[in-house]
């Protein structure tokens, strides 16, 4: 064998150990990408993506949302209503902060036109995430909500970041009528 053939096979069997290496890395990232579900509420049409380690609760009677929770202390529920109280984005987003409770601490804030979002702690052990909607040109509230574990925060920051991505307004056989 030439030096040439020995540096060619030598260089394939680099390329081939760091496609197999690189193929190896993704795998898990797909397999956890292929464990989510979608959560549709047939009544109102919210939606949501999740991961499988969610299992639902007992759907209320009135079906306007479900509760998730996992093995390990993390929950989460998406819930809507018709918007009786007829807020605008600032009454609803001090509606929902007014009704916290003492120990919740806001550490994170946004909005846009027809949404927000709050984040903070409760008590020294867990973190909240909510993320409102006034939809439906406003005749709609829509809510995702979710706590967790502190000790649990890199795992399921991630998580919730991109459940909220796909938290959004739908149509179900209860939400009004274009006009």
């Amino acid at each position: 064998m030439h030096m040439s053939d020995a540096l060619l096979a030598r260089s394939l069997s680099l390329t081939i150990l760091m496609i197999a290496a690189v193929s190896q890395l993704s795998a898990p990232r797909a397999a956890l990408a292929d464990d989510w579900r979608t959560y549709h509420n047939d009544r109102y049409g919210t939606t949501i993506d999740y991961p499988s380690v969610f299992k639902p609760g007992t759907p209320p009677g009135n079906d306007d949302g479900l509760a998730f929770a996992s093995a390990d202390g993390a929950e989460f529920s998406v819930f809507a209503s018709y918007n009786a109280l007829d807020f605008d984005l600032t009454a609803f987003q001090d509606f929902i902060v007014k009704n916290l409770g003492a120990d919740a601490v806001i550490t994170y804030r946004a909005h846009g036109d027809d949404w927000f979002v709050i984040s903070g702690t409760r008590g020294s052990d867990r973190i909240f995430y909510e993320r409102h909607l006034l939809s439906h040109g406003k005749e709609m509230t829509e809510g995702f909500v979710a706590s967790y574990p502190a000790s649990l925060k890199q795992k399921y920051d991630p998580i919730v970041a991109r459940m909220s991505k796909s938290f959004r307004a739908g149509t179900g056989f209860q939400t009004p009528k274009k006009r």
